[in-house]
């Protein structure tokens, strides 16, 4: 008697891992790990989900249910894939399920959201190939059905070795008739079969792209190949406008070369635009772009052509594109490491995707790359322990200077009353200079709106969104207080609805104040600005950065958005508005976000042969960071964050994770956070902080509580994620908190 085969599945579901089917008799042979079955889940309708592994069972002790139905006979997923997987539940200490909500594209979530796209093409019938019968045919219409004989000659003269031309190309032709087609195809002449069309893009490269490397850029590309005899991870140090993307391009050539798949990392496709152009001119049809704008039937394409096609093919993509079914990955490329942006918050998977394209590629046997001008603490931590390879890259493309960093001072120019609204003398007489002469100009203000707050000067009173622990923004253009958070709206009051008197007035200022004073100062320079609440439309940002290269803006205002990567040949001067918000912030990676943001910003000037200036506007031109920033000195300011970090005892001098506790009711949530508390803390003494109300401690009426735990590194990290993951299952199973939602989230930014 054979004995039962069971299947392990995985399910979008987020109260277990996986639950174990029957395998009927009749798809024994066809089941495979990777494929999609149907199964019955808790009296449902059938249940899509993924088979993880397969077991013969000599005997089953309990009453299992069978698999439905098997939705593909060619798995959709590698062994290595459902590894990787595996591999992202137990480090970001979440279910499976919750992995294959986030990896797989809606279009394979169910049996019959993917609709192949599909061209009616035309066949002559195989009774009419021969030139005999041909000719007897073309000799037998000309007589009796001219436009019909007119339109078979066009077809004889279009078709491909198989007889075959598309519907829609012979309609195109001038005069072409349907009636005349129609008769054709009833005569049984010409047959119609629909035909499965790709709805992807074909990218056209230009072989002469690939640009000379300067020398400094070849010592780096040597440098790389050195590492990787003994490392398969290299940060690549690069200052701004350094040229890492030729570096990467020549890399990626010599891999594709060798007929492996290559993914390239990017922070945020839509501000990225210009390096997809350059690689597509290089890699053309060789290169996908996989994104959120892609549409489903899209994303299942590109998902089918990586798993299935057997040629060289680059993969350019946002953090989702981690989970794509890569089956001969020789080489990943992480750009602009140190982005937030590559850190999932909501929903779990809250997965840092260079920490796991990493694994992704030590899973393939693949090699790596990391690049930055400001890379990340644990990134260059880690290449300077060995445990990365280090290449630094010092000199700018061509020989460019960076931008000269002019410090200017906001105190000194208010005691002086020379500020013209958020301007300092300084940063207005060059952009004077810099209308002037024609050049462009970039300020960066790291908070939209019009005010950052609004509030009565009589009594204090400040108005918070009644969904949210927050204080409302003042947007002058749509005339409203709005929350950032839930994005409700409200009316601004004409008077203080607590003592009464009308002396509301707003504080701080956004992006939208700024774009305001620049008309007014400057009136016949043409501003754009560049920051979420104006780029809603899909082609938006597109459009707007279009506009800015084309020297169609003058001044382009902006928060962090203007840091991802955007290279514009003109730009003169940037303006940093306002240094010391960024730098007070309750938050231990607070210096470091700041570093990284003035000195990005501070690359997007001088390009194209020139030097660039920066000024920099700050309260205190003598804070330690602010100096570091003036001199470009990464080293310093990393020695010193290192020291900080040691003295507190934060990564990546420890491991990180936070447990979050969220609930419509507050009492609730208190109550499963200090239970959670009280577990740890004699288990991990002086490691455990909180529970604590987070800065904003309810969001869309559910109350929140927080608490952090630091791991020492000689700890096992995994035993511990065991233990809390149990205390999860615990508390949820306790009537009193089982409605809480607790979840993890490892190595938090």
């Amino acid at each position: 008697m054979t004995a039962p085969l069971t299947a392990e599945v995985i399910l979008p579901v987020s109260f277990c891992e996986t639950l174990t089917y029957l395998v009927p008799e009749e798809l024994r042979e066809q089941i495979a790990p990777g494929c999609r079955v149907l199964v019955p889940l808790r009296g449902k309708q059938a249940q899509m989900g993924i088979v993880m592994a397969l077991h013969e069972a000599l005997e089953v002790n309990y009453k299992l249910k069978d698999i439905k139905a098997l939705v593909d006979h060619v798995p959709v997923m590698s062994q290595t894939q459902l590894s990787f997987w595996k591999w992202i539940a137990s480090y970001y200490a979440c279910k499976i399920g919750e992995v294959m909500m986030a990896a797989l594209p809606t279009g394979l979530k169910s049996e019959d959201a993917y609709k192949a796209k599909t061209e009616s093409v035309l066949y002559l019938s195989p009774l009419y190939r021969s030139e005999l019968s041909c000719q007897e045919l073309l000799h037998s219409l000309q007589t009796k059905a001219k436009k019909q004989y007119l339109l078979l000659e066009r077809f004889l003269s279009m078709k491909s070795e198989e007889f075959a031309v598309r519907k829609a190309d012979l309609l195109l032709l001038d005069d072409s008739s349907p009636a005349a087609l129609k008769a054709l195809i009833d005569k049984g002449i010409l047959e119609v079969q629909q035909q499965e069309v790709s709805r992807l893009k074909v990218l056209q490269a230009d072989e002469n792209r690939l640009l000379q490397l300067s020398p400094a850029q070849e010592q780096a590309y040597r440098e790389i190949h050195q590492h990787w005899q003994t490392k398969d991870i290299c940060l690549l140090h690069g200052v701004t406008s350094s040229g890492k993307t030729e570096i990467y391009s020549r890399l990626i050539k010599e891999v594709l070369a060798e007929n492996k798949q290559v993914l390239y990392l990017l922070p945020e496709i839509a501000l990225t635009t210009q390096m997809t152009q350059r690689l597509k001119k290089i890699f053309g049809p060789q290169m996908l772009i996989y994104h959120s704008k892609c549409s489903m039937n899209e994303r299942v394409e590109m998902w089918h052509r990586i798993l299935q096609e057997d040629g060289p093919l680059l993969v350019v993509g946002v953090r989702s594109s981690v989970f794509l079914p890569f089956t001969r990955l020789g080489l990943v490329v992480v750009d602009e490491e140190h982005e937030i942006s590559y850190k999932q918050s909501e929903p779990a998977p809250r997965y840092h995707a260079r920490n796991a394209a990493l694994m992704l590629a030590k899973m393939h046997h693949a090699k790596a790359i990391l690049g930055s001008a400001t890379p990340s603490l644990e990134s260059y931590t880690k290449a300077r322990e060995g445990r990365y390879g280090l290449v630094n890259l010092t000199q700018r493309y061509r020989d460019i200077q960076l931008p000269e960093i002019i410090l200017a001072d906001i105190n000194e120019a208010k005691r002086k009353k020379e500020l013209v609204a958020m301007f300092t003398p300084t940063l207005v007489e060059n952009m004077q200079a810099c209308l002037q002469a024609g050049e462009q100009i970039i300020l960066f203000h790291n908070r939209r709106g019009y005010a950052s707050v609004m509030s009565c000067k009589e009594c204090d009173w400040t108005p918070h969104c009644e969904r949210c622990d927050v204080p409302l923004t003042y947007h002058k253009e749509s005339h409203s207080l709005r929350c950032h958070y839930c994005g409700r709206q409200y009316p601004i009051p004409s008077s203080c609805p607590s003592c009464g008197k009308a002396m509301m007035a707003s504080f701080g200022f956004g992006t939208e104040q700024v774009e305001e004073a620049l008309h007014q100062l400057f009136p016949q320079a043409r501003v754009a600005r560049m920051d979420t609440d104006v780029l809603h439309e899909r082609n938006a940002i597109g459009q707007l950065i279009e506009d800015f290269e084309q020297q169609k803006t003058d001044i382009l205002i902006g928060t962090q958005m203007l840091t991802k990567g955007l290279d514009f040949d003109h730009v003169a001067l940037v303006g940093v508005l306002n240094a010391d918000t960024m730098l007070n912030q309750n938050d231990f990676r607070a210096h470091e976000r700041a570093f990284q943001l003035m000195v990005q910003v501070s690359g997007r000037a001088g390009r194209k042969g020139r030097r660039g200036r920066v000024v920099l506007q700050t309260r205190d031109p003598e804070q330690p960071l602010i100096q570091r920033v003036l001199h470009y000195d990464y080293l310093s300011y990393y020695v010193d964050a290192m020291k900080e970090r040691h003295a507190f005892c934060y990564p990546p001098y420890c491991y990180l994770i936070d447990v979050w506790f969220k609930h419509a009711s507050q009492a609730k949530v208190q109550q499963a956070a200090q239970y959670f508390a009280n577990v740890l803390q004699p288990l991990f003494p002086d490691m455990v902080f909180g529970p604590f109300e987070p800065a904003v401690a309810k969001v869309r009426d559910v109350h929140i509580q927080k608490l952090s735990l630091k791991i020492a590194p000689s700890q096992s990290l995994l035993k511990i994620k065991d233990y809390l993951c149990g205390l999860q299952a615990h508390l949820q199973k306790d009537p009193l908190t089982k409605q809480v939602q607790i979840y993890f989230d490892v190595d938090p930014l």
